[in-house]
């Protein structure tokens, strides 16, 4: 036993626990450390409720069984509005008399002046959001149908949208 110095009553620790680790279910608990100071002679509350039971350092080292449900929030994606012209291409059907090889060549050159027309920093965040896909995200569960070359190279030129649009700025000067 130990005395807190934030209170005249000793501090109990649990002297067993179980095989999880946890404080044994008939180890008696001391009260909550207070801030306030409070008379050495004045009488503790008949029935405290469970959270104020626990010491500070039992309720800081308990496992947390559940979650609360503003911790489980699954981050979302925002589809933005060339979504679907994107989706297309990935989904175009091959043209009459036309190889794959030459079907997904088109492709991947469809898709770079798709990606051509957009801003800079829409191409970096959509490079951010194919780069690292989430579930749900159908632009990027389509993309990660391309062979791995094709995803790399359109992959290096999304990112490389930074150095294209210097390079434009600095021949137009």
């Amino acid at each position: 036993m130990s005395d807190s110095i934030f209170s005249s009553q000793p501090v109990r620790t649990p002297s067993r626990q179980n095989p999880r680790g946890l404080p044994h279910a008939a180890a008696p608990r001391a009260s909550a450390p207070s801030n306030t100071s409070v008379p050495a002679n004045a009488a503790a509350p008949e029935r405290e409720s469970a959270p104020e039971r626990a010491s500070a350092p039992e309720r800081a080292s308990a496992p947390v069984l559940a979650a609360s449900p503003a911790t489980l929030r699954t981050p979302t994606t925002v589809a933005s509005s060339n979504d679907a012209v994107q989706v297309g291409i990935l989904d175009a059907p091959l043209l009459p008399g036309e190889t794959a090889r030459e079907g997904f060549l088109r492709k991947e050159a469809e898709l770079r002046a798709a990606f051509v027309q957009l801003p800079v920093a829409s191409q970096r965040a959509l490079h951010a959001r194919l780069s690292n896909p989430r579930a749900g995200d159908q632009l990027a569960e389509r993309f990660g149908r391309l062979t791995a070359d094709r995803r790399t190279r359109l992959l290096t030129f999304l990112a490389d949208a930074r150095r294209r649009e210097a390079l434009a700025q600095a021949n137009n000067r």
